[in-house]
């Protein structure tokens, strides 16, 4: 019974993982009250601490802690319209939890940044393999659609990315088609690698200039935190907004399972 429980478990912070948005996103709206759209600069902070390794249970037991410590106040003078409220607060619980990591024996990392006893290879994957097909196929359709127009507009800095984006999910559906399981960690590791290559090109047709002005953008956004925020969450957080824009600009897909 415990090797069962100790796989489901598993299989639990695997689903976590490919859920982190959704989940930060759900447990702040529902400590704040009131829904509230997320804002893109919200979303370039999440990415950040999921890019940093920040475990999912660590961000929501600070998100619960700031909402606590803003419960007990006696006067509340402002409502809590942004996840940055909670971010200093995801900052100390991560530092305070790599603190007591150490020395904690022997453990391999999951995705999700946990730090857990060895899974069994067939637990590899929190996906069907028809879900994940469906997804990359639709993505290759939005790459094909993409290119074309490039294509037509004269494009070819872009017209070309997209063009060796598809050549690399076409080896991948390939390979998942040919594979009894789907290495879900491995596949999201080549998604990211195609989804840089394409953010490249793209910045490079933008040009230094438009670059810049789009970190301006992110930059006025951080302003009120910056000074709060560790430097090279900051950073991150900036450059993670410039990425999304470049996307919305391009109408280019997040090639990543957070997304399907």
């Amino acid at each position: 019974m415990e090797s069962i429980n100790d796989e489901r478990s598993g299989h639990t912070e695997r689903l976590n993982y490919f859920n982190y948005f959704t989940e930060v996103e759900e447990e702040f709206v529902r400590r704040r009250g009131k829904q509230l759209l997320i804002s893109p600069m919200d979303w370039a902070l999440v990415e950040t601490w999921k890019d940093a390794g920040i475990p999912l249970h660590i961000v929501l037991r600070a998100i619960n802690e700031s909402f606590d410590a803003y419960d007990a106040r006696a006067q509340k003078y402002r409502k809590v319209n942004s996840i940055f409220y909670c971010q200093q607060a995801v900052e100390a619980s991560f530092a305070e939890y790599r603190l007591a990591q150490v020395g904690g024996g022997d453990q391999t990392q999951t995705a999700g940044g946990e730090e857990s006893s060895e899974q069994p290879a067939s637990d590899q994957s929190a996906f069907p393999k028809e879900v994940i097909l469906e997804f990359l196929a639709r993505c290759e359709e939005e790459l094909r659609l993409i290119g074309s127009r490039a294509l037509d507009e004269g494009r070819t800095e872009i017209e070309g990315a997209i063009a060796r984006a598809r050549a690399r999910l076409t080896e991948i559906v390939s390979e998942i088609v040919g594979s009894a399981r789907v290495d879900a960690e491995a596949l999201e590791r080549d998604l990211d690698a195609i989804d840089r290559m394409i953010l490249e090109a793209a910045a490079r047709e933008r040009g230094e200039e438009e670059l810049k002005k789009i970190r301006v953008e992110a930059e006025s956004q951080l302003r009120s935190y910056r000074k709060k925020m560790d430097k090279a969450i900051y950073e991150q957080t900036v450059q993670n907004f410039v990425s999304r824009r470049l996307r919305e600009i391009n109408n280019i897909p997040r090639l990543s399972l957070f997304y399907l």
